[in-house]
């Protein structure tokens, strides 16, 4: 029997399904089964996954053939099923992976006896080849190659980890026993419950504080990408997670922490949301804090550290009142003005990076926006070298702007305080 099960999801990656499966195959914990679950791709990834089964053994192809509404929670969960290591680990066929990442995370679990192991990541711009970090890096402050026992306050550290299961391993068991599977619907993000059920089910987690993996984002087609009412969706996983620590009695325990992810998910949606979207957002967020009393909404902001925005955005939630959500989210839109990020980006990352950047926003302001009589005008697929100068030029006389009445500001000022 193999130490441990990798289970690789892909759907219509055929230009990264190869860098990511060499990383795979290529690493230094060799005694593995790799199980490629492919989700009914249109391209050519199942032919090139069957090629490198046939080149390695320990590759098990899973075909699905049709493109599932589960998307890849059906992938993840068939791959569960075939799945015979005593523990189990997840690859994104986009993502890529240091070498010894899976047996790192292997050695540490198996040395505390922990049901679950987890490493650090970094996101990898498809756009640019620029390496970030993800928004959780200061929780990883303090934390050693050590486990945890998952008691209820280690367990709300954990769980306000980023959700991802692809930087993790678990015990098969642990999953089983407690029929942990990812819930198949038309859904986003369907890690986020598996999170939930794999954290309060485990007696401990071991942690490796390395980065191990990278997270390819800004790539044509990924959920990040999206920017409508599909994102909402995310919020069905509250009553998805409400339901099962209801089930489980561990609603009072962990309920403002359930309320403290919801508030996060807010935070980062409800600004990216179109204004003729807001009203359907807010009555999906008055669902759930519906279910709150004042008093929990308080202790979720307070356990999840919000600061005045989100208390803003909560209050007029709680309310009932639009006009306060909107007023909030049209004050925080102020502060995030394109041509002022470009400008900033011109000046301090160069031209080369911040025609890039110019390139993929207006792409996408062209692609979105409305023409006359409803009609959508479509951007060219590639923007030439006159729209670019062009933009830059715009930006660049957007900076000689600032910086002349920057300048006559202090001028002023100097001339007031010779007075």
């Amino acid at each position: 029997m193999p130490q441990l099960s990798i289970i690789v999801t892909s759907y219509n990656i055929e230009s990264y399904i190869e860098q990511c499966l060499d990383s795979i195959v290529g690493q230094t914990l060799h005694d593995i089964e790799i199980i490629v679950v492919d989700d009914g791709s249109s391209d050519s990834t199942p032919e090139i996954v069957e090629r490198y089964a046939s080149a390695d053994d320990r590759i098990v192809p899973v075909l699905l053939g049709v493109n599932s509404v589960g998307g890849v929670a059906t992938a993840a969960n068939a791959g569960l099923d075939r799945a015979t290591s005593p523990y189990v680990g997840f690859a994104d066929g986009d993502d890529f992976y240091e070498p010894e990442m899976f047996e790192k995370l292997l050695d540490a679990a198996t040395r505390h006896d922990s049901d679950l192991a987890i490493c650090q990541y970094k996101l990898f711009n498809d756009d640019t080849d620029e390496l970030s970090d993800p928004a959780e890096l200061s929780r990883w402050t303090g934390l050693g190659h050590e486990a945890f026992p998952l008691d209820t306050e280690t367990s709300k550290q954990f769980l306000r980890f980023i959700a991802v299961p692809w930087r993790k391993i678990y015990r098969r068991q642990m999953l089983e026993d407690n029929s942990i599977r990812f819930p198949v619907g038309d859904y986003f993000y369907e890690d986020n419950p598996f999170h939930w059920f794999s954290v309060l089910s485990s007696a401990s987690l071991a942690v490796v504080p390395e980065v191990l993996c990278y997270h390819r984002v800004a790539r044509q087609g990924q959920t990040m990408d999206t920017a409508d009412e599909r994102l909402f969706r995310i919020f069905l996983h509250h009553d998805t997670i409400n339901a099962w620590l209801v089930e489980r009695q561990l609603e009072t325990m962990f309920g403002p922490t359930l309320l403290a992810w919801a508030i996060s998910q807010m935070e980062w949606i409800a600004p990216r949301t179109p204004k003729a979207l807001r009203r359907q957002l807010f009555g999906i967020l008055q669902g759930i804090y519906s279910q709150y009393d004042p008093q929990t909404v308080d202790l979720a902001l307070l356990e999840g550290k919000k600061g005045a925005k989100a208390r803003q955005l909560s209050t007029a939630v709680q309310a009932g009142n639009l006009a306060n959500f909107n007023k909030a989210l049209d004050a925080r839109a102020k502060s995030s003005n394109p041509v002022v990020t470009a400008a900033y980006h011109l000046r301090y990352s160069g031209l080369s990076h911040t025609a890039r950047l110019t390139k993929r926003y207006t792409t996408e302001r062209l692609v979105s926006s409305s023409g006359p009589f409803g009609r959508r005008w479509r951007a060219r697929s590639e923007l030439t070298n006159s729209d670019l100068m062009f933009a830059l030029m715009v930006i660049q006389t957007r900076l000689e702007s600032i910086d002349r009445r920057l300048a006559d500001l202090e001028s002023s000022s100097q001339l007031r305080s010779t007075q």
